[in-house]
């Protein structure tokens, strides 16, 4: 059984600067707001883009600014420089790194309490 009216899916090219969701909503207006937020969720797990900031507007909620993995100095500042990230932010996560779980045995120090007894006999 085929569809005919069943649209191809677009391969998302994500920009080279900082970008919000609605900045990628432009560059593809035939796409669904939904799908490119879903898009951004699964680039944000498979570690293609990172999440470097917020802009807070007047009224509303904050928007989420990423930008692709790795960025670059040059990106940083001009997110800097947008207001993207505060002056004083010094970090960015650029990639989580993480390791097996394993337990570490740390040896307890044991403390022994000799108790003496001393019996007294009367004669």
């Amino acid at each position: 059984m085929t569809t005919k009216n069943k649209k191809s899916t677009v391969t998302i090219e994500w920009p080279t600067t900082h970008f919000t969701i609605e900045d990628v909503q432009t560059k593809y207006p035939d796409s669904v707001n939904i799908t490119l937020r879903f898009r951004v969720n699964k680039a944000l797990e498979n570690k293609e883009i990172v999440l470097i900031g917020k802009i807070k507007p007047s009224i509303g909620r904050p928007k989420k600014v990423f930008a692709k993995a790795n960025p670059t100095k040059e990106l940083i500042e001009a997110a800097k420089a947008a207001g993207v990230i505060s002056g004083d932010t010094t970090t960015v996560t650029v990639a989580q790194v993480s390791s097996d779980k394993t337990k570490s045995v740390v040896p307890a120090t044991a403390t022994t309490s000799v108790t003496t007894q001393s019996t007294v006999s009367s004669s």
